[in-house]
């Protein structure tokens, strides 16, 4: 009797932790324009970046998990550059730009779209783990979506689910 007690609370406890792994929830930015889903809530923060297009407000939501940060982010470009900048060229820049500011190398980069709008998936190894990435450019905004992992095999559905799940809002 003790033994499937025993047994019986093994498998209540693996039950519970393993339902704790598909808590995944629609996040919503209103400002910012975008959905997607995470396994929890991201925290907002707000930076501003001196480029040569003049200082740009990063707009960055970040949920950390114990092997797994996600990272959605977005920030608005002058119109004035995208009159002289094609697409491309932004995009090249935010590519250029992630693998810097991480000291990383880039590993793998393909062509991404988002309901027409032109986009890019990369991958940047470093000295802590792997990052994957989307970025796109929608209209003045560009988005960023990131995931950094020293565990990106056993992560990669989780990866996959929450990329696709992004979504532009209607204004």
């Amino acid at each position: 009797m003790k033994n499937r007690l025993f047994v019986f609370a093994i498998l209540v406890s693996l039950l519970a932790g393993g339902c704790s792994l598909f808590a995944w929830k629609e996040f919503k930015s209103t400002k910012g324009q975008f959905s997607l889903t995470l396994p929890g809530t991201p925290k907002e923060q707000t930076e501003t970046i001196n480029t040569q297009a003049g200082d740009i407000d990063l707009h960055l939501f970040l949920l950390e998990k114990s092997d797994i940060a996600y990272m959605v982010g977005y920030s608005d470009y002058p119109e004035d550059l995208l009159k002289v900048a094609k697409p491309q060229q932004i995009l090249d820049g935010a590519r250029d730009g992630a693998v810097s500011n991480v000291k990383g190398e880039l590993l793998q980069e393909k062509t991404a779209t988002l309901k027409g709008h032109k986009g890019r998936e990369i991958k940047i190894k470093t000295e802590k783990g792997i990052i994957r990435a989307r970025l796109f450019l929608v209209g003045s905004r560009l988005y960023q979506l990131m995931v950094i992992t020293g565990k990106e095999k056993a992560l990669s559905k989780n990866i996959e689910k929450s990329f696709d799940s992004f979504q532009i809002l209607e204004k």
